[in-house]
């Protein structure tokens, strides 16, 4: 937004133009290029455990009303003190997107090894925090420099507006939801709270705007404990449950040891006793690829042979 609006007013108008137009090429091109990937997920892949939904659902309430707060405190929010259109906002909005590019890369660096929930639940403390010192008149009492104020300030809600969005991809993915429906829900749990946050900051100021948001927190906090501590028991039981099913079992190892989807799928067949040709036909690959993710298998799992790989999971 910066940097277009650095540009000419034509210019402004025909980036815009193009955009759209370039989103949407992007969008049909990259539809048509996942229909040829061979073992792209499904959508029953991408299902997160059902110790996870729990949680999942908290999430979808809590990062639209954090996103609402972080909108409040913004220099960009409800009453919008401050523009990011034109070169003059580039010192600001470059470190910003460097802090939020690293905060992100911190907590959701290897996403595979220990769940989604446990990190997203990081992302969320840090947001916390982060709000706590986003407020422009906690930071002005400490002489903090203005532009770096701006610069945190953005930072915080490039945050808040990501974990909300991602707080919606994971309410359709682990609670089976359409698409569209995750995404309302969330814009009307962020607009309510916006509505009512507005109406509340408006009326308090200094110390009362201070305890007013520290009271969110507060509930937040608490309701986060909550959710967390009935994550872990039923995250412990899940992980204590003796598992009957074959089928169970191989998902759990894959949870496990940290297989992509199509390593899971292989790895289900080979636990059934199947053959490398009847995995090929079956989930319609070469041979190369089959060995290849057997391989992979075997290196994960630690296992030298097939009749290794099934006694490790029926023991399971």
């Amino acid at each position: 937004m910066a940097g277009v609006g650095a540009l000419g007013t034509e210019l402004q108008i025909a980036a815009d133009a193009v955009a759209v137009i370039g989103c949407g090429t992007c969008l049909i091109a990259a539809t048509r290029a996942l229909a040829h990937v061979e073992g792209r997920p499904t959508s029953t892949e991408w299902k997160l455990p059902v110790t996870e939904r729990a949680g999942f659902i908290a999430f979808v309430i809590l990062f639209p009303v954090l996103n609402a707060v972080g909108r409040a405190l913004s220099p960009l929010g409800f009453w919008g003190d401050v523009s990011i259109v034109g070169a003059e906002a580039l010192p600001s909005v470059l470190p910003a997107c460097a802090l939020f590019a690293a905060v992100v890369a911190a907590a959701f660096h290897h996403c595979d090894d220990g769940g989604m929930f446990p990190r997203t639940a990081a992302a969320l403390l840090i947001l916390l925090g982060a709000l706590l010192l986003a407020d422009k008149s906690t930071l002005a009492s400490f002489a903090v420099p203005e532009a770096v104020i701006h610069s945190l300030s953005l930072s915080v809600e490039l945050l808040s507006h990501f974990l909300f969005w991602l707080a919606g991809v994971m309410a359709a993915r682990t609670l089976e939801w359409p698409p569209l429906r995750s995404a309302a829900m969330a814009k009307l749990v962020m607009s309510s709270a916006a509505i009512l946050f507005s109406l509340i900051l408006q009326a308090a100021s200094g110390l009362g705007r201070f305890i007013v948001i520290a009271a969110l927190y507060g509930a937040v906090a608490v309701l986060m404990a909550v959710v967390w501590k009935a994550w872990q028991t039923g995250h412990e039981a899940t992980e204590a449950a003796p598992v009957s099913d074959l089928t169970e079992a191989c998902a759990l190892i894959a949870a496990e040891r940290n297989l992509s989807p199509r390593e899971a799928e292989v790895l289900a067949l080979l636990a059934e006793g199947r053959s490398r040709t009847f995995i090929m036909e079956k989930l319609v690959i070469s041979d190369a690829t089959v060995k290849s993710h057997t391989n992979h298998i075997y290196q994960k799992l630690g296992v030298h042979s097939k009749q290794d790989l099934i006694t490790l999971v029926r023991e399971r």
